[in-house]
């Protein structure tokens, strides 16, 4: 598969060991169309969670799925996606005082992946991408922070 393969041209996505590119403390990563996680035998068990749906590596394949779909939706671009990404996450590290890694929890991506990674049927109608980022976007990141706080 080519690395920088369009988003609509993917509809599902392996996961992959690769201890060095996650962070300790997070489950899984998507990049470029590939579930990045720390050991094989998680990568074996969310490659298989399509399967059985009540799992928690289902739920972890449904939260880097919805990435998928934000990127579908962000001009069917990785690069796009992973701009805009890095744009929100440096505009959310300024509450870094206030939360912890801010820039990943204040994120919009991550709020709206956050949000429906339970309701495995998030995704269902959503072929052209997902948009519901778009709103916790135009949100303050004081409405934002205290969306998640709420949670």
């Amino acid at each position: 598969m080519p690395l920088f393969r369009r988003p609509s041209k993917l509809s599902d996505m392996r996961a992959i060991a690769r201890p060095w590119l996650i962070r300790k403390g997070y489950d899984g990563m998507t990049f470029f169309g590939r579930i990045i996680t720390h050991s094989k035998e998680e990568a074996a068990r969310i490659n298989a969670s399509h399967k059985s749906k009540s799992t928690v590596s289902s739920t972890i394949k449904n939260h880097e799925m919805i990435h998928l779909y934000q990127a579908r939706s962000t001009h069917d671009s990785w690069l796009c996606f992973y701009i805009l990404y890095g744009w929100y996450w440096l505009l959310a590290c300024r509450y870094w005082r206030r939360l912890k890694n801010a820039g990943y929890r204040l994120n919009p991506f991550e709020l709206e992946a956050y949000t429906h990674m339970h309701d495995l049927h998030y995704l269902d109608n959503k072929k052209n991408g997902t948009n519901e980022w778009r709103r916790y976007a135009k949100m303050s990141l004081q409405e934002r922070l205290q969306r998640y706080l709420a949670r």
